[in-house]
């Protein structure tokens, strides 16, 4: 059964006290995976997480990214394992924990040394630090390397109606899909979403029309089918009110032969970059 779990990247959207009311909300609502990153906010939502969880950490399912260094201007990709090693002790020290129950490496190319993080991420399981190895990557070329190591335990990566290319993946371990409401086009603001470039594979033009034809309550269809292929689904909050709506739509029932019937018609876009 499918686990619904909180992304964090936007809580501070309205403030530190809103971001705190979320993640309270989120506790009280019965969410145990909490999944954040050092680069959220440049390091500021990790601090709030860990000024807010408290003695509730021992109950949670915490789980952080590292790999993306942040710049003055922005960030750039780092795997290399000795700045790993700072990024982890920054992340437990801001999150107020020992250890984290989930570490992903969140990104990379097949021009790194995958190996060597690989290498990195396990000594970091022997020691205690981190309990789950886990890859966040759209690049099938990276997520095979991952996978064939064995070392793999969990997989992230985007997940919707409206983008099922990891269907087509070849990998079996347990998938953390984010991104299941498609930046909100899979909820009742989505045709106020919808921008000129459409939304991945899709075309503006067609993905009005497919958007049109939605099942209603779209979001707790959309959400359904995350449930379906994902182990965790992951959406993300930047209010109480959009995170009540969401737990909402989560455990509103749907009519599963109209859902069959939608991942029927929906295409399912293949993957066009790194693939190999």
């Amino acid at each position: 059964m499918s686990e619904l779990g909180l992304g964090t990247m936007t809580i501070l959207k309205h403030g530190e006290n809103e971001a705190r009311n979320i993640l309270e909300t989120a506790i009280q609502s019965g969410i145990r995976h909490i999944d954040t990153a050092d680069v959220y906010a440049r390091h500021e939502v990790e601090r709030v997480i860990g000024e807010t969880l408290g003695q509730e950490r021992k109950n949670l399912f915490l789980a952080s990214k590292g790999g993306n260094e942040l710049t003055e201007d922005g960030m750039r990709w780092n795997p290399i394992p000795s700045y790993l090693d700072a990024a982890l002790e920054g992340s437990l020290e801001r999150l107020q924990t020992d250890y984290l129950d989930l570490y992903y490496i969140h990104g990379g190319t097949l021009e790194d040394d995958l190996d060597a993080t690989i290498e990195w991420a396990k000594k970091q399981k022997r020691d205690g630090l981190i309990r789950r190895i886990g890859l966040s990557s759209i690049r099938p070329n990276v997520i095979k390397h991952w996978a064939a190591s064995g070392a793999l335990d969990v997989l992230m990566t985007p997940y919707s109606l409206l983008d099922r290319r990891p269907e087509t993946l070849d990998v079996s371990i347990p998938i953390v899909g984010r991104g299941a409401l498609a930046k909100g086009l899979l909820t009742d603001e989505g045709a106020t979403r919808l921008g000129d470039k459409g939304f991945e594979a899709w075309r503006k033009e067609e993905l009005a029309s497919e958007l049109s034809m939605m099942p209603e309550p779209v979001q707790a269809y959309a959400l359904e089918a995350a449930k379906r292929f994902c182990d965790v689904v992951l959406p993300g909050a930047s209010s109480v009110k959009q995170l009540n709506e969401t737990i909402h739509a989560f455990e509103t029932e749907v009519d599963e032969e109209v859902l069959d019937r939608l991942l029927a018609r929906l295409p399912i876009h293949p993957y066009t970059k790194h693939v190999t």
